[in-house]
């Protein structure tokens, strides 16, 4: 699902990408190698995510620092990764699961080139001690703990007994609540992504609000290693926020740095929730969430803002090639275009081809294709949620005769 891109993404740019700041002002993070905690990795989507995107920042020589001696260095030797994800996992049967995963989706930086390594850990996150010598290089650690689920649209009907459902919910906060504060404890640790797929307050809202009094209460901090919430850079665009207030008690500003998704209202995702944390000291060097509000610019590049959704709606595949912005169609159209010699002026002009032209309205047709299945798997979503909500309906309704009936009787 889309919206479970997210946790990595705000990981690795969160604090990247801002067009209005400087070359002085750039994030520190950017071309620098420290090592990363995934919490709760099993079984491993989050994971590879996270090594691919890190891959990614490290992968250009022109972002890394003394490239060329590191090069001059390592000819004839097994390169060593310049980044690892530490990934945890409790459970032998997800940690298996995990471990094979990581084999087929990262390559070993030995084998490979690859910059970053995974090492899958057989063991309770809760149980890592923070003052470990083995993370002493770890700056960033991702939290997807176990949460109700509550924000996956066609899941399997659960048992939604009032009573139960309420101690369920309460049992996962605290211990989310708990994973949060320990990742907080970490020393080194500067940025801190956490995330559920949870649609509920006490799982989103209350545990970060919960999170950060602690932690300011109990463990009182230097100026600049105060925790707070930064609205990352690479999701200005996403216009739904957190909820301000409530049982959660967080500011309007705050409220604004969180990310919510909701698959029954346009979002064409599943429920999803992410708060991205970071010590003053680096969010104010990077311009803090009052600069991770402001627009960025696409320095050439097309950013997507809705326009294929807005055109599958429209109906029709000429909306669709209107949406593009104009400098992807340039790219696209000089691509389909052949040069060919006039007789006469002896000059190159570039003209479609019926090859070409074919091509063009194959694509076409293929687009029209998978907007129609899209439109239909959303309807079959909404569909399954409308009749769960019934079926709850009818079982309250069954329950609350029986007991009157009880009562009467």
């Amino acid at each position: 699902d889309k919206s479970s891109c997210f946790s990595a993404l705000a990981m690795v740019r969160g604090l990247v990408g801002s067009s209005s700041s400087n070359d002085s002002n750039k994030s520190e993070q950017e071309g620098e190698c420290f090592d990363y905690i995934d919490a709760c990795a099993a079984p491993g989507n989050k994971t590879s995510h996270l090594a691919a995107l890190v891959h990614s920042l490290l992968g250009d020589d022109s972002t890394t620092k003394n490239t060329k001696k590191s090069r001059k260095k390592g000819k004839g030797k097994a390169s060593k990764p310049k980044s690892t994800i530490f990934a945890f996992e409790r459970n032998s049967t997800r940690h298996g699961i995990l471990s094979q995963r990581m084999e087929q989706f990262v390559p070993s930086p030995a084998d490979n080139g690859n910059k970053v390594a995974v090492e899958p850990i057989h063991g309770d996150f809760l149980k890592a001690d923070p003052s470990d010598p083995k993370f002493a290089n770890v700056r960033a650690i991702m939290l997807d703990p176990s949460c109700s689920g509550s924000g996956i649209v066609n899941s399997p009907d659960r048992d939604n007994d009032d009573a139960k459902d309420t101690k369920r919910i309460e049992a996962l906060s605290n211990f989310q609540l708990v994973a949060l504060k320990h990742a907080m404890s970490f020393p080194n640790v500067d940025r801190i992504v956490y995330s559920t797929c949870s649609v509920h307050d006490e799982e989103n809202e209350c545990v970060v609000s919960k999170a950060l009094a602690e932690v300011m209460e109990n463990e009182p901090k230097e100026d600049g290693d105060e925790w707070e919430l930064v609205a990352p850079v690479c999701l200005e665009h996403w216009p739904r926020r957190g909820k301000e207030g409530g049982i959660g008690g967080l500011t309007k500003a705050q409220a604004e740095c969180l990310i919510r998704c909701d698959g029954l209202d346009g979002d064409e995702t599943n429920g999803f929730f992410v708060s991205f944390f970071a010590r003053k000291k680096i969010s104010q060097s990077t311009g803090g969430a009052d600069s991770a509000r402001e627009p960025i610019e696409s320095a050439g590049i097309p950013l997507y803002n809705g326009q294929f959704k807005e055109a599958c709606k429209q109906g029709g595949d000429t909306n669709a090639k209107k949406a593009v912005s104009d400098a992807k169609m340039d790219t696209a159209v000089s691509k389909e275009e052949e040069e060919v010699v006039t007789p006469k002026e002896g000059k190159k002009q570039k003209v479609p081809t019926k090859k070409n032209e074919r091509s063009a309205a194959k694509a076409s047709d293929k687009s029209a294709i998978k907007a129609k299945k899209r439109e239909k798997k959303l309807a079959w979503k909404r569909k399954q949620a409308l009749q769960k909500a019934e079926r709850m309906k009818k079982k309250k309704m069954t329950e609350a005769a029986s007991k009157e009936q009880k009562n009467s009787e």
